[in-house]
């Protein structure tokens, strides 16, 4: 006769998820077929995320924003979708048929910058370059946004250029880049700027 033990296997929950796991190819995997795929997420991902994230088909491709709750899940969502983006044997391990089927288009086709931003006084666009700047560097191409002062209008063709060069060692692979606890910065920068506009509320008026 069989024990419980032998009849039933647990895996320990975890309160929370990190993005940078994702980038480990074992933690990636079982990221990957931990998560739990309802008929309302197959849509998200097939429909609107992998979507958005394929470029072997023309559409309408926008930068995704995912919000949710705490707890709902979000940093296991992005590192699903990062994981499978950069380890191309990983979209076996997807729990749902349709969504492993879909998850092919993007399966592999990505080199991934990872990084969570929390609470900063720099601001979003230094941060974003800081990091690509950095992520590209470990995958090995050598590129540096200039200075905010020397930017005269925006910063798309610093982008067509980073691209460039990004290509000429990666000519097979999109960039992804991903972000995550970025609504505790747009938090923080709020904070910042009541603080700065009526004071401490802690001081005597």
């Amino acid at each position: 006769m069989k024990t419980y033990n032998e009849l039933i296997q647990f895996e320990p929950v975890r309160d929370t998820i990190e993005l940078e796991d994702a980038a480990d190819h074992s933690k990636a995997e079982k990221l990957i077929s931990s998560y739990v795929i309802s008929d309302k997420m197959k849509s998200k991902l097939n429909d609107i995320i992998i979507k958005h994230l394929q470029y072997d088909e023309f559409t309408d491709q926008k930068a995704l924003w995912i919000v949710g709750n705490y707890g709902s899940g979000k940093s296991h969502l992005m590192s699903v979708i990062s994981a499978l983006a950069e380890f191309p044997d990983l979209v076996d391990q997807v729990t749902n048929n349709e969504v492993r089927e879909c998850a092919d288009k993007i399966a592999g086709k990505f080199k991934v910058i990872r990084f969570e931003i929390g609470a900063s006084k720099m601001d979003l666009t230094d941060i974003i370059t800081y990091q690509l700047t950095k992520g590209l560097e470990d995958l090995g191409v050598s590129y540096e946004f200039p200075a905010m002062d020397q930017i005269t209008s925006n910063h798309k063709q610093y982008v067509e250029e980073m691209m460039s060069v990004f290509h000429e060692k990666y000519p097979d692979h999109g960039l992804l880049l991903i972000c995550d606890e970025i609504l505790d910065y747009f938090r923080s920068r709020n904070n910042q700027r009541t603080t700065a506009r009526y004071g401490n509320a802690s001081r005597p008026w």
